[in-house]
C-alpha cells in the first residue's frame, strides 16, 4: 500500500502544496492519506514524473520502483494498491466549456476537435454520449468528503429518457442544460404533475429551486471526477 502521507512529509510539503502540485483537492488528498480511497494509477505516474522515479514508498517503507508504472510483483509479501492500466481502458471524450456553450452540448466530431477540446479519461463501458465539463462555482462543495469543488473536471453521460420513464435521482448527480444555462445539481424531486425538477446544492448557502420541464434541453448523469484544477483568482 502506498503511504502518501509519509511521502508528502518526506518532501517537506504541506497538504495544500502537495494537493496543488497534483491538481487535486485537499479533500481527495485526505482520503488518500486516511486510506479511504486508492491512489489512481494516473496520479501515481504523475508523482513519478514530478518527483522522479523510485521515490514512492509503501506502508512497510519499501521503495516502489517503476520505469513507467507500478509493477505487480507476486513474490513480494505485500500488495500495491495500483497496477498498470492498459491504454484500452481509456477513451477520448469531448470537452465542453459550459461558460461559453449555448444550447445542446456534445455531438462534435472528435477527430476535428483541437487538443484543448478533448480529454483522455478512464473508459466507461456503458454506451452513450459522454462529455467532460468543468464545475463552476462552489454550490456542490460543503467541505465534506463528497464535495465536488470548483474547478473539478467531471465525466458525464447524456441520459435519454423513454416516454414515462422516471429519472434515476437516487444516488446520482446531474448536469442539466436549460434555455438559460447549464447547472450541476442533485435532483431531489421529479414532479410530473406540476412538471418541474427540484434541484439541491450540497453547499447550504444555496437554496433549492425548481426547473420547469419546458426549459430543459438535455440531462447528463455525473459519472466521476477526472481531474481537478483549483480556482485561481485574478489580481
Amino acid at each position: 500500500m502506498i503511504d502518501i502521507r509519509k511521502f508528502r512529509k518526506s518532501k517537506n510539503m504541506s497538504r495544500k502544496e502537495f494537493s496543488d502540485k497534483l491538481a487535486i483537492s485537499i479533500h481527495t488528498l485526505d482520503a488518500w492519506e486516511n486510506g479511504k480511497r486508492n491512489v489512481p494509477t494516473s496520479k501515481v505516474l504523475l508523482i513519478h514524473e514530478l518527483f522522479g522515479k523510485s521515490t514512492l514508498v509503501d506502508a512497510k517503507n519499501n521503495s516502489i520502483r517503476s520505469e513507467s508504472s507500478i509493477i505487480k510483483e507476486p513474490e513480494r509479501q505485500f500488495k500495491y494498491e495500483v497496477y498498470p492500466v492498459p491504454y484500452d481502458d481509456y477513451m477520448m471524450v469531448e470537452y465542453a466549456d459550459i461558460t461559453t456553450a449555448a444550447g445542446r452540448l456534445g455531438g462534435e466530431n472528435l477527430a476535428s476537435l483541437p487538443e484543448t477540446k478533448r480529454r483522455l479519461v478512464p473508459k466507461e463501458y456503458e454506451k452513450g454520449n459522454y462529455l467532460v465539463i468543468t464545475v463552476q462555482g462552489d454550490s456542490m462543495d460543503d467541505g465534506s468528503s463528497i464535495s465536488i469543488p470548483n474547478g473539478s473536471e467531471i465525466l458525464v453521460r447524456e441520459y435519454i429518457r423513454n416516454f414515462g420513464e422516471k429519472l434515476p435521482i437516487r444516488n446520482n448527480l446531474f448536469v442539466i442544460v436549460t434555455n438559460s444555462g447549464t447547472v450541476f445539481k442533485q435532483i431531489i424531486e421529479e414532479n410530473d404533475e406540476d412538471k418541474y425538477l427540484l434541484c439541491h446544492s450540497y453547499n447550504p448557502k444555496y437554496k433549492d429551486y425548481k426547473i420547469p420541464f419546458e426549459e430543459i434541453i438535455q440531462i447528463f448523469i455525473f459519472r466521476k471526477i477526472v481531474s481537478f484544477r483549483p480556482y485561481i483568482p485574478e489580481f
